[in-house]
């Protein structure tokens, strides 16, 4: 091959992976309607005790998800809170990704945070990701630009 044409296809999958890292980064705080009539909303960011998000589901329970604390070389761990109407009917936790920890001259270094994904009732796609502040924010993928009455319930 010509450096011409080994150049071409370089520029060709440098762009082609570009539009596949932001195709992968595409996400929305909401609200977010997905096909079985769920909304899904996040707040900008989050600290330990903050609702991150609020998903209102079609058949009229809500579930609001909340972040605790992440303690040295623990992950965060998210909450997820139940309700119909007013009551509470199911609490449960699931903690954060993180990379591994590593050891080196200077002894054990903790891994930090990574971005984790987690899918609710097999149809909400949330990703929880991490500002440079250390504050937690919530993206939600695979809906569309919510309307109608259910966003109107947010």
């Amino acid at each position: 091959m010509s450096r011409f044409t080994l150049a071409l296809l370089f520029v060709i999958m440098m762009i082609s992976g570009g539009f596949a890292a932001k195709a992968l980064a595409d996400g929305s705080p909401g609200p977010v309607s997905y096909s079985n009539g769920d909304v899904a909303t996040a707040e900008k960011e989050c600290d330990a005790g903050d609702v991150c998000a609020t998903i209102n589901k079609s058949n009229g329970e809500q579930i609001k998800v909340l972040i605790g604390a992440s303690g040295h070389c623990n992950s965060y761990v998210m909450t997820f809170m139940r309700y119909q109407k007013d009551q509470l009917l199911g609490v449960w936790a699931t903690p954060t990704d993180r990379n591994p920890d590593t050891s080196g001259m200077m002894g054990a270094k903790c891994g930090g945070f990574r971005n984790t994904h987690m899918t609710i009732d097999n149809a909400i796609d949330m990703g929880i990701f991490q500002n440079t502040d250390g504050k937690v924010f919530v993206l939600f993928f695979g809906g569309a630009p919510a309307t109608g009455t259910n966003a109107a319930a947010q």
